[in-house]
């Protein structure tokens, strides 16, 4: 998922990384997805892609999960989902100054169901962790997880799909599983704050953005 910008007045790639991911520090994003050489020099008309990459909240001292689904979602119930976007087994604790995921639930995809699926083997094909599938089932309304209806049309929640790296693993390799392109190693650096592309780490979590119709 890709969005079409149009720069205007008074943008900098930093202002647009914190507009749309809530981390200004996500701008080499935008610059590597647009080959911009120098991120310091965008122009008023110029159109930029900007791929999806699941926007960011810093906990605040007094932020519960609950008044953030209310904030984010306009339903304090939701609070399950932002839980399980980012592996918190206790949604009343929240530490202040954690990085939170913010799942996406309005500008979203669907899902017509198909016999055999479930909510697992959805959150593993869509998000790269069958454990993800609270952030599937919340939103819609699914209060038994082992039963899907064939036929049913889900939300699909944005969330960019994870991987834990594995030996052998390069972002070169990586780039070409996900998006057939090797080349696009340079976006997935970006997105994980990778100085060194050659250098990742058994067991480091990485983000991949969404880079459809790109």
């Amino acid at each position: 998922m890709v969005t079409e910008y149009e720069v205007v007045a008074g943008d900098t790639l930093s202002k647009l990384a914190q507009a749309f991911y809530g981390d200004a520090t996500l701008f080499p994003v935008i610059a590597v997805a647009n080959h911009i050489a120098d991120p310091d020099v965008i122009t008023v008309g110029q159109e930029l892609l900007v791929p999806y990459i699941t926007r960011r909240y810093t906990a605040a001292h007094g932020d519960t999960l609950s008044k953030l689904a209310q904030v984010f979602y306009g339903d304090a119930t939701l609070f399950p989902v932002i839980a399980a976007a980012n592996h918190i087994a206790d949604p009343s604790v929240i530490e202040a100054g954690r990085s939170l995921l913010i799942p996406e639930l309005g500008n979203v995809g669907h899902h017509t169901v198909v016999a055999g699926e479930t909510l697992s083997e959805l959150a593993r094909r869509w998000y790269g962790d069958a454990s993800l599938c609270p952030v599937i089932s919340y939103p819609n309304h699914i209060t038994d997880p082992d039963h899907l209806d064939v036929g049913r049309v889900l939300i699909r929640p944005g969330l960019n799909r994870r991987h834990t790296v594995a030996p052998g693993d390069t972002l070169r390799g990586l780039a070409q599983l996900h998006y057939g392109n090797a080349d696009a190693f340079s976006i997935i650096a970006a997105a994980n704050h990778i100085p060194d592309p050659d250098t990742i780490s058994v067991g480091q979590v990485l983000h991949f953005p969404d880079l459809t119709n790109f």
